[in-house]
């Protein structure tokens, strides 16, 4: 198992406790992406992102207007990206993408509430679901339109007055209309939750080798991977070091983009008591976590190495400050890289050709969501043969010459 975040944490785990003799090939990351964001179990997002409502937003909501950004520094990096991606909005594509997405989603929040009790902590999920709100003039108009649309096995009820009262008693900037998504849920602690699952793998009888995966080599019977520590021969190997995975398949077509997120947190000193909540307007999403508090946003298309814009995280505390949300210390910043394919679904299951190496990235803004129910239905899959949606096929941008040999 190559990667250190959500997906292959608890792919490991899975793995491990039916019965696999499990290395976990992880570098020690304080703060991979599935730290790094809003900790939010979005199970009301059952339709892809790569559709042309999505491609008509990067006009409109641009940076600075909005939280869509182009590093034209890396312009080579999401380019040929975004030709994929258009084609990946055809009508027919967006059918079958949706589907696929909707069908991981429906059991999204079950696996998580499964994986609490396996890790006998069900105090890392919170079910109280998270409030949608919405400043502008047209407030209602987009809460309505946000009551009438699917979202999946996740419920709306609007917010009435007490409740919008409740929130604009704290807020600087009062906010005219909400919606309560229940059926979703966020995470308490996003490092407690790496960890735990690192601890209990280990405690299962699993093997963490503190290393970066650099290569894997198909060979007849095995599969060959070198490492920073030093190569390992395997039955099967899990490819799940999100914008990372690319560079272990050379010979694979595999078009991640990184698609950079940005927070901001800070204490609060006790006085955020209210839901966590997404600022719409914004494009803000602002969770609690014990006695801190959250700011996430941003889409910036960039590469992984590349610079983090700092403009990104003082507009977010601008946000923070015009919202009047409780400051009680100084912010802490970061920035991370969602790995994201041109269709927004993830890459999951075995390679045609080289049925020992298992694709597990490419899960977008979904991973924390979809972490526990990928380790279902990829151990499924590399245990019983349990078949996947093409639509998540590994091998759907192609294969080059030379990687099964």
């Amino acid at each position: 198992m190559l990667g250190g975040g959500i997906i292959a944490r608890a792919c490991a785990l899975r793995l491990q406790e039916q019965g696999c003799a499990v290395t976990l090939v992880a570098e020690p990351d304080t703060a991979p992406p599935s730290w790094g964001n809003a900790g939010h179990i979005a199970t009301e997002q059952v339709q892809v992102l790569a559709r042309l409502a999505t491609a008509t937003r990067v006009l409109s909501d641009h940076f600075p207007r909005g939280p869509v950004a182009l590093d034209w520094g890396s312009t080579p990096a999401w380019l040929s990206w975004s030709f994929r991606f258009m084609r990946a909005c055809l009508p027919g594509r967006v059918r079958e993408s949706d589907a696929a997405l909707r069908g991981l989603m429906l059991n999204a929040l079950p696996a998580w509430e499964k994986l609490a009790n396996t890790l006998d902590r069900p105090d890392l999920l919170d079910l109280r679901g998270v409030v949608k709100l919405w400043e502008g003039t047209d407030a209602d108009q987009k809460a309505t339109s946000a009551l009438q649309t699917d979202h999946g096995p996740a419920t709306t009820t609007p917010l009435d007055a007490a409740q919008i009262a409740a929130f604009n008693l704290t807020l600087a900037t009062p906010v005219k209309a909400g919606v309560h998504f229940a059926g979703t849920a966020h995470i308490t602690n996003p490092r407690d939750v790496l960890d735990t699952l690192l601890a209990r793998f280990v405690a299962a009888g699993g093997t963490h080798l503190a290393a970066r995966g650099v290569k894997i080599t198909p060979e007849a019977q095995t599969v060959r991977v070198n490492t920073t520590q030093g190569d390992l021969t395997a039955d099967r190997v899990v490819v799940a070091c999100g914008v990372r995975s690319g560079t272990l398949l050379p010979d694979v077509a595999v078009p991640l983009v990184a698609e950079r997120g940005y927070h901001v947190e800070w204490d609060h000193g006790g006085q955020w008591t209210l839901p966590n909540a997404v600022f719409e307007d914004r494009a803000v999403v602002v969770t609690r976590f014990g006695s801190r508090l959250r700011a996430t946003s941003f889409v910036e298309f960039t590469r992984d190495a590349s610079a983090p814009d700092p403009r990104k995280w003082e507009r977010l505390e601008a946000h923070v400050r015009a919202l009047g949300l409780p400051v009680a210390s100084p912010f802490a910043r970061w920035h991370g890289s969602r790995p994201t394919l041109p269709d927004y679904l993830p890459a999951l299951g075995s390679f045609r050709h080289a049925p020992r190496v298992v694709a597990a990235y490419g899960h977008n803004h979904l991973g924390l969501t979809l972490g526990p129910v990928t380790a279902d239905v990829l151990s499924a899959h590399i245990l019983r043969g349990a078949p996947l949606p093409t639509a998540f096929s590994p091998d759907r941008f192609g294969l080059r010459s030379g990687f099964l040999k």
